[in-house]
């Protein structure tokens, strides 16, 4: 279906003379005449008048006539819409994936947002005309431990507290038997926190497989691994069963059931009985799981493992701070994380490359190679597949998708998603969970079912290129990046200026750090009289009608003051002297300042902003990005768990610093109170007694700092505002983006999203992101090598059956597996021509190979997709 489509149709009467006359004697000259006629003709169901020209060529002895049609399409005009292409998303929830299908074919849902690995179901989608569907590679299935102890408070022995317990897992479980049994070949075996489709993965993946041979799936090896540590804690084996002080050592698992997880959880749970446990196993959905593993204490011992799922959201192209993430308590406040201890050689190297202190690209192999190794066998995670999931939606919606977050974990879903030939209409969205736990900016739920709702009231201040993880400049305008010479950085996209210089100096009058008690800035001068420097500079320009442009939802216009109170809430929560102290928010800014050198306002209007830093980022597009927090150097007001403006969560602030409610599920827990909810529950009426206090007293939070940033009577507009949209709209859930969160209905599992009328962008900025360009390979050459001689091969690489560009890969690496299943040999294959590279396995190598069956295995690197391709090969070598 098009629409804006023009059609021109020319209708040519050509006389074919020359064929006629050729037995006539000589041909005459034609009199060429052209005529112009008005005719109506139907084009595409509708009638139109159109105006022909009509060429006849008249010879004087016969006329043959022959009507060719011709269709021109033109360029469609463009559409004058700005925001979302559609007025309304409906979500709800739905926990199974087959009855989702089942709705998608009866026309009660159009689109069911979550990466789906179930076989048969995929089976239905591909056997369905009017469905479609999108493939992702970025969702993880893990099991995450209880590492407490070695007791619990009541006694109870929990083996997962001690490292090596846990590392046996890895030989307990077997990848490959998932894989192909569970989830019908739609997925990838994982060791790592790093997904082998992921670049850092192909990095080092020499090293990957490696570890992958350790830690094959060996029964015998687990067991006696297993036995040794819990002798060691004084349990016994009895009849085949262990116990501790009489009783039978009895783990408590928590099996998810809504996917593939609960046959996972059952695999695992059976393992574990073969090695003498006995298992609990507690089926659960995600809320009735979450206030059980994520948000109990741990010393209370509700649960030992879990059948975790995590999904990226976007295609990362530096995991570095992964091993921070998921292995140290750094990576959440809730008692699962805090109880994570990790060796101190593990935990300077991963905070070594969560910060990317580093001098070059051979010391982030060691280092990385090392937190690989580290990982393993720390194993607080023990990851199992990547799975390789489908979302099913209406054959007649197009969205844009991630190649890791898929559609639901994709920033430009919302910007894209569209009725094909229609600007308007309702889309009606589930996913297995909603509501899963409470909504605030700072620490409220990080579900992807609730984040899927959030990015699409939420903006940014740079969106991520869902191919290549790259990021691309949504509010901002341009920026720069300055980088001490040496260090190992590139830039691929225009809108950075990236230069390098000796030397990068802190101006005295930079922020460096924040007084909780004298609410301001500490200044440079203060903390480095001497003066100091930095790895990096950034600098972020943002357009001169920025506050002209941008609205929160209620109402108010963007302006200094959001940026400046997200910068303060960096720092103050994890500060003794602050009046919302949280102890839990401590780690996460040990690690921040580690490399942080602070941040510089360098103009209000337009907005520039300068932050200094040691952390680089191996692609400068990549210091942008709001995918960690703190430290996303736009400081676009999008805070670690959703965007806000400063008085919707200084009113929070003001609720916890009286102790009504916190913000963080832990303290929440410490006060006894309710952990805040901006969107439902018993916290809006708290909430709302605060808003009408701050608005009778004109109140501006740190006043001290705040004030300085304030345009006139700001505050007080703020307030009205918010007081307006909370009668209107029955929440306080303000954002800035493409949607606004309309109906909450807590009970019902059901949220309502409006289109913004008021946002300023054309609907179809981001249209360009349609189709991946992810490449096939192919190794061709001869089956069987002898000893001592060369082995060459043809390695093919192509994308829908045409080569791919050479100057569109990165690299086509190789990798030599002999018969024990040992990687002999790696190196970079060799580019003949477009799509085209060579293998040579030179007569060094050959010679050191034994007679039998080997592997090459290659991997290719898409400069414009960042997710590899994988192809492999067996040949013999005879003597």
């Amino acid at each position: 279906m098009l629409t804006n489509k023009r059609l021109a149709i020319l209708v040519v009467l050509i006389m074919l003379a020359s064929t006629v006359l050729a037995a006539c004697g000589p041909t005459p000259e034609p009199e060429v005449i052209v005529e112009t006629i008005v005719e109506t003709v139907v084009v595409e169901g509708e009638a139109q008048v159109v105006e022909k020209e009509v060429t006849k060529v008249v010879v004087e002895t016969v006329e043959v006539e022959k009507e060719v049609q011709v269709e021109v399409t033109a360029e469609p005009e463009p559409s004058a819409r700005t925001g979302a292409w559609i007025d309304t998303m409906v979500f709800t929830e739905q926990n199974d994936a087959a009855a989702a299908v089942a709705q998608l074919n009866a026309d009660e849902l159009d689109i069911y947002a979550y990466t789906v690995a179930d076989p048969e179901v995929f089976q239905t989608v591909k056997d369905s005309p009017g469905l479609d569907y999108s493939m992702s590679a970025g969702v993880t299935d893990a099991l995450m431990f209880n590492v407490h102890g070695p007791t619990f408070i009541d006694g109870r022995l929990n083996p997962f507290s001690v490292p090596k317990v846990r590392e046996a897992m890895h030989w307990l479980c077997d990848r490959d038997y998932i894989v192909q049994e569970i989830v019908g070949g739609l997925g990838l075996p994982q060791y790592f926190v790093t997904p082998s489709t992921f670049p850092d993965y192909t990095r080092y993946v020499d090293v990957a497989r490696k570890l992958e041979a350790y830690y094959a799936y060996d029964l015998d090896k687990a067991d006696a691994a297993i036995t040794a540590e819990m002798e060691a804690l004084g349990a016994e084996k009895v009849d085949g069963k262990w116990t501790y002080d009489g009783s039978p050592v009895t783990l408590i698992f928590i099996i998810r059931t809504e996917d593939e997880r609960r046959q996972i959880g059952d695999y695992v749970s059976n393992q574990l009985e073969n090695v003498g446990f006995t298992v609990d196993r507690q089926y659960k959905t995600r809320s009735e799981a979450s206030p059980i593993w994520y948000s109990s204490p741990v010393e209370e011992g509700q649960w030992h493992l879990y059948t975790g799922g995590w999904i990226n959201t976007l295609i990362s192209r530096d995991d570095g701070i992964q091993f921070s993430t998921y292995f140290t308590p750094r990576g959440d406040t809730s008692s699962t994380w805090q109880a994570y201890s990790p060796s101190t050689e593990f935990d300077e190297v991963a905070l070594k490359l969560e910060s990317n202190d580093f001098a070059s690209m051979e010391e982030r192999r060691e280092l990385f190679s090392k937190a690989l190794e580290l990982s393993m066998q720390d194993a607080a995670e023990v990851y199992l597949i990547t799975t390789l999931a489908f979302t099913p939606r209406k054959a007649d919606m197009s969205v844009t998708y991630d190649l890791a977050g898929a559609v639901a974990g994709a920033m430009l879903y919302p910007y894209t998603i569209k009725w094909e030939g229609q600007e308007s209409g309702t889309v009606r969205i589930s996913q297995p969970g909603i509501m899963v736990n409470p909504w605030n900016p700072i620490q409220g739920s990080n579900w992807i079912y609730d984040t899927a709702v959030q990015r699409a009231c939420s903006d940014h201040g740079v969106v991520n290129d869902p191919y290549t993880g790259l990021a691309w400049p949504q509010r901002i305008e341009r920026a720069e990046v300055v980088a001490r010479e040496g260090l190992p950085m590139t830039s691929s996209l225009d809108w950075i200026d990236l230069k390098f210089q000796p030397e990068i100096p802190i101006p005295s009058d930079t922020w460096v750090d924040w007084d909780a008690a004298e609410q301001r800035f500490i200044t440079a001068d203060e903390v480095y009289p001497d003066g100091t420097t930095a790895n990096v500079k950034t600098v972020v320009y943002y357009p001169d009608d920025l506050y002209e442009t941008v609205k929160w939802h209620d109402g108010s216009p963007l302006s200094p003051a959001d940026f400046v109170y997200q910068m303060i809430m960096v720092f103050d929560p994890a500060k003794e002297e602050s009046a919302i102290y949280d102890e839990n928010y401590v780690p996460n800014l040990d690690g921040f300042m580690s490399h942080f050198r602070g941040v510089r306002i360098l103009s209000t209007d337009p907005l520039i902003i300068e932050t200094y830093d040691d952390k680089y980022q191996l692609d400068a597009e990549l210091f942008f990005p709001e995918i960690t927090y703190p430290a996303p150097y736009t400081w676009w007001p999008q805070y670690a768990f959703g965007e806000g403006p400063w008085h919707t969560i200084a009113v929070g602030a003001l609720a916890e610093e009286n102790q009504e409610l916190a913000f963080s599920t832990n303290k929440a827990g410490t006060l006894e109170v309710d952990w805040m909810n901006f969107i439902s529950g018993p916290s809006l009426e708290i909430l709302k007694k605060y808003l009408d206090q701050a608005a009778s007293e004109g109140y501006v939070p740190f006043e001290p700092t705040m004030s300085q940033y304030l345009v006139a009577d700001e505050a007080a507009t703020r307030w009205a505002n918010l007081q307006n949209w909370y009668e209107r709209q029955g929440h306080f859930w303000v954002n800035t983006g493409p949607f606004y969160l309309d109906q909450v209905y807590p009970v019902e599992g059901t949220l309502t999203v409006q289109r913004n009328p008021d946002y300023s962008d054309p609907a179809d900025k981001w249209e360009r992101f349609s189709e991946p360009k992810i490449a096939e390979v192919e190794i061709d050459g001869p089956g069987q090598v002898p000893v001592g001689t060369e082995g060459v091969y043809d390695v093919y690489v192509t994308f829908e059956d045409e080569p791919y560009p050479n100057a569109e890969i990165s690299e086509v690496k190789y990798l030599l597996f002999d018969a024990t299943g040992e990687m002999v040999a790696s190196s970079l294959a060799e580019p003949v021509e477009d799509g085209l590279y060579r293998v040579v396995l030179g007569t060094d190598v050959t010679s050191g190979l034994e007679a039998g069956s080997n592997k090459l295995e290659v991997a290719v690197s898409s400069a414009v997709v960042s997710i590899p391709s994988f192809a492999a090969y067996e040949f013999v070598t005879v003597q």
